[in-house]
């Protein structure tokens, strides 16, 4: 009798780790591989929520992780809806047509890049596909307006031409008719920080855009309504 206590008090917390692994369920439930940009679908199926998770093969990356509700039943049909190459600039769009999402997916072929990745809700399937309508570069800044007419969606994506750099993006709704080129309304450099201010004239929005002067760095962009 008394072995079958020690025995037990030994086994007990084996049980108490296997009913909590068991209370939250999460299953890779898709994958893509797109160039060297690999999409991971990971779904929680007890809080019904998917996730689709990017990462660049190359020494150094980062991934970025996005997760929204499950439609219907778990899972997600999760393909490449476009692709555009601009000089250093990789952009793509991923959906997942099951659950109404896309994402506006931005990388630069140089070592050590990670992806900028910035979703939204679509409900459209048309075929129409992404198209750059302004570019704007000021000193080592890059900065692309990307055009999803089939969401009705705008995307600014700017990175630094520095090795190791990762891109940053941001997306807003389009106004329609909208005409004006990206400007540069200011700048600020304080020490190794250059701040910029970029304007998106056709669809009243301005972005600070900031990053410092050093090898490696990587930009940062804050947008807001601007008239």
């Amino acid at each position: 009798m008394k072995r079958l206590i020690v025995l037990f008090a030994c086994l007990a917390p084996l049980f108490t780790v296997a009913g909590e692994f068991s209370a939250t369920l999460v299953v890779q439930t898709g994958f893509l591989r797109e160039g060297d940009l690999i999409v991971r679908n990971i779904t929680d199926l007890v809080a019904k929520k998917t996730c689709m998770t990017f990462y660049v093969r190359t020494a150094g990356t980062s991934p970025i992780t996005d997760c929204y509700d499950v439609i219907g039943e778990f899972g997600a049909n999760v393909r490449q809806a476009a692709h555009l190459k601009e000089g250093e600039l990789v952009i793509r769009k991923v959906e997942d047509t099951k659950n109404n999402r896309a994402c506006l997916v931005a990388y630069v072929s140089t070592p050590g890049t990670s992806p900028a990745v910035h979703c939204y809700t679509t409900t459209h399937r048309f075929k129409e596909g992404l198209q750059i309508d302004s570019h704007l570069r000021e000193g080592d800044l890059d900065v692309h307006r990307i055009s999803d007419a089939s969401a009705g969606t705008t995307c600014l994506v700017a990175f630094v031409k520095t090795e190791g750099t990762a891109p940053s993006t941001f997306c807003y709704p389009s106004v329609p008719q909208g005409i004006g080129p990206l400007r540069q309304e200011h700048t600020l450099k304080e020490g190794d920080l250059v701040v910029r201010k970029i304007t998106d004239g056709a669809n009243n929005k301005a972005c600070l855009v900031s990053y410092v002067s050093t090898q490696g760095t990587s930009s940062r962009m804050f947008c807001f309504d601007h008239r």
